[in-house]
């Protein structure tokens, strides 16, 4: 027998809400309760009062946004549902940064038929492993402005549902194969995530001093110990010995040769240590 799950819609437009219910009922049948609440107060009060094992939640919502919904809910230790945020194109980038970096999903207005389907089904295999209140924290401490920072962690998807959560900085590098990415980590573990390396490339890079060195490798920079330019080989610290492709071999060397030489008292240390690599 098909388990039955129930669903709350936490949207402020009326029409956009219904538009939002009309797609569950119709692609998602394993759905079979679904409610609405149009403000941060109203989904407060149903969520105390009831129980719903996934909320669709918008982000920008009247007198205040989806996340004051969740520390609320959070600091009354309230959170037992998996979450699905629905945002517009215009939502910032920091913000869907965070909900990357926490594993949990966000689809855009109008929805994709396919992005719905695959997030619903998701969450209903990961209402099995009981992740919310870290991924939920997770979350609400990268959201507390507009700079990351918080917390150095990364929520990762595992097969089966399961998320792991790790320290940025204990990760060596990413390997793409096909759709899924390996993560080396420093203590030697390997996991294999269910998202490809473009999932977490952006982010590790934007906010993290990851650089690729080839379309399948993602290098955490402060693991690197070496870099012969002529043979495109770098080495970490550990021995690992991995191999540039040459495009990104050579932008590999010059980003960091410019770097050093156009600023050198921001990065006196860096440049020091860049300098020997690059010799």
């Amino acid at each position: 027998m098909q388990e039955v799950y129930s669903a709350l819609v936490v949207e402020d437009v009326k029409d956009t809400s219904n538009y939002i219910r009309q797609r569950i009922e119709k692609l998602c049948p394993a759905i079979k309760e679904i409610q609405q609440a149009f403000s941060i107060d109203e989904a407060y009060d149903k969520i105390r009062n009831e129980h719903f094992d996934i909320i669709f939640l918008d982000i920008q919502l009247p007198k205040g946004t989806g996340f004051d919904l969740l520390r609320r809910l959070s600091d009354e230790g309230k959170i037992d549902f998996e979450i699905i945020f629905i945002t517009g194109e215009s939502a910032k980038e920091f913000t869907l940064r965070a909900i990357k970096y926490s594993a949990l999903d966000f689809l855009y207005k109008p929805l994709d038929d396919a992005d719905l389907i695959h997030a619903v089904n998701k969450a209903t295999d990961k209402l099995k492993t009981q992740y919310f209140n870290r991924q939920i924290k997770l979350l609400l401490d990268r959201v507390g402005g507009d700079n990351l920072g918080k917390t150095n962690k990364i929520a990762l998807h595992l097969h089966n549902g399961i998320v792991e959560f790790v320290n940025v900085d204990e990760i060596k590098y990413l390997e793409a194969d096909g759709v899924v990415a390996y993560v080396y980590l420093s203590n030697g573990d390997r996991l294999t995530t269910t998202r490809n390396l473009g999932y977490y490339k952006e982010m590790l890079m934007m906010d993290y001093n990851f650089y690729p060195i080839s379309n399948s490798l993602l290098i955490n920079q402060e693991y690197i110990l070496r870099y012969n330019h002529k043979e495109l080989q770098l080495t970490l610290n550990d021995g690992t010995v991995l191999f540039a492709s040459k495009r990104f071999g050579k932008s590999f060397k010059d980003t960091f040769a410019n770097q050093n030489q156009n600023r050198p008292k921001v990065f006196k240390s860096i440049a020091q240590i860049w300098r020997r690599i690059l010799d």
